[in-house]
């Protein structure tokens, strides 16, 4: 049995597809047929056309890891960190500004990728930010975001222990400093 990377990501790539999205797909399926319902109220149906809206994102998320999985695309690694973040912010008020003082190579962009990913929806989900500021130098990429703050790298937060874990797999680490006026989140390598 081959156990290289690339065969794992199509194998993950296959269960992703076969499993989560067609699930998720069935579900908004469903729920379209409830918002179709000619006896549900606007007030209810406009909720749930938030709802589809919000679930329609999360299953064009999944397909887009899907894609990433099974394509060895090319593109640099700060292009596709420009690309996570677009797509993460995606339908979001939070403004985003990259600057890169550095052209990153890293053989493990895969790994790195989804470490900034999970950072930035944390953000978006939980810090009530409005700006996120990515700054990319030499063996370090720094998120920073104006949001509560309050983030530790508490033993609960599976979000940060997959970073962490995702992290340890290429011999980098996360730094958090976190305070009430935004977090830090430094990924070195």
């Amino acid at each position: 049995m081959n156990s290289s990377p690339n065969t794992e990501r199509v194998r993950l790539a296959r269960e992703l597809h076969d499993g989560l999205a067609q699930e998720l797909a069935a579900v908004g399926y469903r729920l379209d047929q409830v918002i179709g319902d000619t006896q549900l109220d606007h007030k209810n149906r406009r909720s749930l056309r938030e709802l589809r809206l919000t679930l329609s994102g999360v299953i064009n998320q999944v397909r887009d890891e899907i894609f990433e999985l099974r394509s060895n695309t090319n593109k640099s690694l700060d292009q596709q960190i420009e690309e996570q973040i677009a797509t993460v912010l995606a339908g979001t008020d939070i403004t985003y500004e990259i600057s890169n003082t550095a052209q990153l190579e890293c053989s493990n962009k895969f790994e790195l990728l989804r470490a900034i990913r999970e950072i930035l929806i944390n953000a978006r989900a939980h810090s009530g930010c409005t700006e996120i500021k990515i700054e990319i130098a030499d063996k370090q990429i720094t998120i920073l975001d104006n949001g509560s703050g309050g983030v530790t790298q508490k033993s609960n937060s599976f979000g940060l222990i997959g970073v962490g874990e995702r992290l340890a797999l290429i011999n980098a680490r996360l730094e958090i400093s976190s305070l009430q006026s935004g977090t830090a989140v430094r990924i070195l390598f």
